[in-house]
């Protein structure tokens, strides 16, 4: 008889019953700290694990499976995280890479002008309203919409009066 089978009568759990563990463990720690600061690798778990089956060889290659099967990401620190996918991780870090030279605005001291408008004219009046020098100053931000532009203004009145005096437009005070 192999010398495996006499090694010993204890039963390891199995690698499902494993993850099912790890992912309790790093669900408690995120739940407590709002981030996982103890578990880097599989031997960092391997203390709780000891606690509730005999410390084997077996019982190590159990724990290090079920975290490869896991495929759980890992912070810029190297510690598990439990509480995204690889997938979104990486999609959040390629975010935060190319918005790092970025800034937000907040738009709450602007009034919202709309410009309805058909769809096949929108882009060309955007350009034009971008390319012309005396509304530079007149908007913060510009977009298109399902029902025309959408600009964001500090000056509403003069932007409306720009408009009026430059072309037809009517203007509506929908307080829907």
């Amino acid at each position: 008889m192999p010398s495996s089978y006499l090694s010993s009568s204890h039963k390891n759990p199995s690698r499902k019953s494993c993850e099912q563990t790890i992912k309790r463990i790093l669900t408690r720690e995120f739940e407590e700290y709002g981030e996982n600061h103890h578990f880097k690798q599989a031997s960092d778990f391997m203390i709780y694990f000891e606690s509730l089956h005999p410390a084997s060889p077996g019982l190590t290659k159990q724990v290090q499976r079920a975290i490869n099967a896991l495929n759980l990401p890992r912070d810029e620190n190297g510690y598990f995280m439990i509480n995204k996918t690889v997938e979104e991780y990486k999609a959040e870090q390629e975010l935060s890479h190319l918005l790092q030279s970025s800034s937000l605005m907040n738009l709450q001291n602007c009034t919202p002008i709309l410009i309805k408008t058909e769809s096949w004219k929108r882009q060309h009046v955007i350009h034009q309203i971008k390319s012309a020098p005396e509304l530079q100053n007149l908007f913060v931000t510009i977009t298109e919409t399902d029902c025309g532009i959408l600009l964001y203004t500090k000056t509403p009145e003069k932007l409306i009066d720009f408009f009026s005096e430059f072309i037809k437009v009517k203007v509506e005070n929908n307080t829907d």
